[in-house]
């Protein structure tokens, strides 16, 4: 039997940090699949988008059994582009938003699990761009609402859980159990 659990959240809230520490407890039967596993992505902010589509239909099939923790599933990418399309509306996310309708299942299943780990006092842009989801506070804002939208809209198992390091071991029963 697979079990998905993926993790979400913005960038530098801790989502990796928290991964590689479930992944430190070396359990049987849990396997982690990082952010990015796909080799041919090299640039996170100027690589084509369709590595990051590879990438992510890579990370979802990579285990077909056992507990499977994913760094960010495809409702990040389907967001990213989203907020993309928001700031630039010359941006089309069309085409990911068709490819994400292959995930729908995925998301609606008994045993696909989504955490979303937020802190409220963590807004710390990626990168100073303006122009990228991830490139200002204005845009982390925005990423994070659309977000919650769209678990709330396409994930059966959400749970929104205020994340910080003082209550580590917490999130990680939580997820794991």
């Amino acid at each position: 039997m697979r079990k998905i659990i993926f993790i979400e959240g913005l960038p530098n809230v801790g989502k990796t940090y928290l991964i590689n520490k479930i992944r430190n407890l070396n359990m049987k039967n849990v396997f982690i699949v990082d952010e990015i596993i796909n080799p041919n992505v090299n640039n996170p902010f100027a690589d084509a988008e369709d590595l990051f589509l590879k990438n992510d239909e890579m990370k979802v099939s990579k285990y077909n059994e056992g507990i499977i923790i994913i760094d960010r599933g495809p409702i990040s990418t389907l967001v990213y582009n989203q907020v993309a399309h928001l700031i630039d509306n010359n941006y089309n996310c069309k085409y990911v938003e068709e490819w994400f309708k292959q995930f729908v299942d995925i998301y609606n299943d008994d045993n696909t699990f989504n955490y979303y780990l937020n802190n409220p006092f963590v807004y710390e842009p990626s990168l100073d761009d303006k122009s990228n989801p991830f490139g200002s506070i204005d845009n982390l804002k925005l990423t994070h609402s659309l977000i919650i939208y769209n678990l709330k809209k396409y994930a059966k198992n959400f749970r929104e859980i205020i994340y910080n390091k003082d209550n580590l071991m917490e999130v990680i029963d939580e997820i794991i159990n």
